[in-house]
């Protein structure tokens, strides 16, 4: 007789395999893991109930959480038995598990404070050192993440949903855009939401220990470009950009975002889809079918300047260009005599602190209502209408609509776009699969959006794939 886990991991990544190998070998338990077509399959022999009882305990205290886990099913069956075989993992770039983190902070521990741990509980014959020189502070800059020293102290300083505290500690580790709670922390940082991360490697664990015990509950860093962000949406979770734990794109076409589209295509087994990627550099819109695959629609280059001159040729826009440089001549001339992308214009209308599409993103988060105002998302026969959804949002700005509120109905605006082309794409090319992608969709906003307004089916965010590159 034995227990069998069918365990679901939406990664072709073997380290969680590996941790459930290492405790059959901790236990001494007969028992085997196997890892194919993303299940993880645990047998264990049940002859033994104290082993079985002893592997369950380590499992509990030991194994880490990790974002890729997905279903389990435990049945007891008699037809089975353990493989005599053993798992191994090649070294990946994760956090230190349980096991390390009690060697390092254990006062009895041999390796206590030992800051050249490495982890070899994943059944890994090699070892990765991670060389870290990032400067934690006390003092904050303001592109800085937190750096959580004190678990205990989460839920008393930010607002947190329980599937973003599982990805906050999780194996991976990746950061997350958290709310704050405490008065204490937005006042240091002048913020409402912050990037908010737990330690993620020795050093940083070594730091927080310190700083725990000096009684500081956070400190402040500037995060390396490889390490891993996601957003937390409802029962959806997706990493940002390619880091170090998302999975590496094939080769599937020299179109970088036909590439990125083809490989989460293929992860959905797809045979046909329709696309829209949602992207700092560029929007567009993609069909798969017999035919071939290619963009279908995409937004043209922004051009402030071009946007301005063709703004100011309109009758009706010329005088809305007067109403508001008579207003805000100030924002005008930054919109005159400044390069800057379409996030970056917005951000100057609505008078944010920094000029960028982060800054335009945490500030559409401050809203809390349902509902946003009628932002113009019109195509014409050639392009999308840029001169229309800015002129959208300054006769806003000139009516004084909150910044906050602003922000929240443009990103809204932009979730019903792409819903809209969407469902327009589905009846021209009879397609029923959806695949979103794209860096905008880190703003909750319009993730939410979305998925509130896709009733055509649901759409297929890619979980092992990060959803942009920063190329």
């Amino acid at each position: 007789m034995a227990i069998v886990q069918k365990i679901e991991f939406k990664s072709p990544h073997k380290y969680f395999a590996g941790f459930l190998q290492n405790l059959i070998d901790e236990t001494k338990i007969r028992g085997s893991v196997e890892f194919e077509n993303g299940q993880i399959t645990l047998v264990l022999d049940l002859s033994e109930p104290s082993l079985v009882e002893k592997f369950s305990q380590l499992s509990q205290k030991y194994l880490p959480h990790s974002i890729f886990l997905g279903k389990i099913e435990t049945v007891n069956d008699e037809s089975i038995s353990p493989k005599n075989s053993k798992f191994t993992s090649p070294a990946y770039p994760i956090a230190p598990c349980p096991i390390c983190l009690e060697e390092l902070t254990d006062p009895k521990s041999p390796r206590y404070l030992d800051d050249t741990i490495t982890c070899q509980h994943y059944s890994n014959s090699e070892l990765l050192i991670d060389n870290d020189y990032t400067i934690f502070s006390p003092h904050f800059n303001n592109n800085d993440t937190v750096l959580l020293c004190d678990a205990n102290r989460l839920t008393e300083l930010f607002y947190v949903s329980e599937n973003e505290i599982k990805a906050l500690f999780s194996i991976e580790k990746p950061s997350l855009v958290l709310t704050i709670k405490d008065e204490e922390l937005k006042e240091i940082t002048g913020k409402k939401f912050i990037k908010v991360k737990s330690p993620y490697n020795i050093k940083s664990a070594l730091v927080a220990l310190n700083a725990k015990d000096s009684q500081i509950d956070t400190l402040f860093f500037d995060e390396r470009e490889s390490e891993p962000s996601v957003v937390v949406v409802q029962d959806y979770l997706c990493m940002i950009y390619d880091n170090r734990i998302s999975q590496k794109l094939e080769n599937l076409d020299s179109n970088l975002v036909l590439n990125r589209f083809k490989n989460i295509q293929k992860e959905a087994n797809y045979s046909e889809a329709i696309g829209a990627n949602l992207s700092q550099k560029g929007i567009s819109f993609i069909v798969s079918n017999t035919q071939g695959t290619k963009e279908v629609i995409k937004f043209g280059e922004f051009d402030i300047k071009e946007c301005l001159a063709n703004m100011q040729n309109d009758e009706i826009r010329s005088r809305l260009l007067a109403n508001f440089q008579a207003k805000f001549p100030n924002i005008l001339k930054i919109l005159e005599t400044q390069e800057l992308n379409i996030f970056e214009a917005i951000s100057a209308i609505l008078e944010l602190d920094k000029m960028s599409f982060e800054a335009l993103s945490m500030k559409s988060l401050e809203f809390r209502g349902n509902g946003g105002l009628k932002i113009d998302m019109n195509f014409t026969d050639e392009r999308f209408d840029y001169e229309a959804m800015l002129g959208s949002i300054m006769s806003f700005k000139l009516a004084n609509v909150d910044n906050f509120y602003l922000a929240y109905s443009i990103f809204e605006a932009y979730g019903d776009m792409a819903v809209s082309t969407l469902s327009q794409l589905k009846q021209k090319f009879k397609i029923d699969n959806f695949i979103l992608f794209g860096d905008i969709f880190s703003n909750g906003v319009l993730f939410s959006r979305v998925l509130s307004k896709f009733t055509l089916s649901t759409p297929y965010f890619s979980r092992n794939f990060a959803l942009d590159s920063r190329e």
